[in-house]
């Protein structure tokens, strides 16, 4: 079975309309005629309907979970970038420790030896 591409279009994204999360075109929509309406058919689209509000509402609760998940990783790494620096600005400060202790010594065991 193959699908109608538009004229101006031959990527295979083109089937799936312009938007770039690739949705589904639907299909055109057929009225019911009244003569057909009958109890099994009201009772599918109130199935129907109670199926697509299930998902939207499944939908929106995992978008709101994302957000809430995000929001908190947001500040779990806010709270790691300040460590990082915390601990590279103590790094460099015991650096500087140990270089000055180092040259402190050398200088001592030089004067020593002139002593001597």
């Amino acid at each position: 079975m193959e699908r109608s591409r538009s004229p101006n279009n031959d990527s295979p994204c083109s089937l799936y309309g312009s938007n770039s999360n690739f949705k589904r075109q639907r299909g055109e929509k057929k009225p019911i005629p009244e003569e057909q309406k009958d109890d099994k058919y009201f009772e599918r689209r109130r199935r129907n309907n109670q199926a697509a509000k299930k998902s939207r509402d499944a939908r929106k609760m995992r978008e709101d979970q994302i957000a809430l998940r995000a929001t908190i990783l947001e500040h779990e790494n806010a709270i790691l970038r300040a460590q990082v620096l915390t601990l590279r600005e103590e790094s460099s400060s015991l650096r500087q420790m140990l270089l000055q202790k180092k040259a402190l010594e050398l200088t001592t065991r030089d004067s020593q030896i002139c002593i001597s």
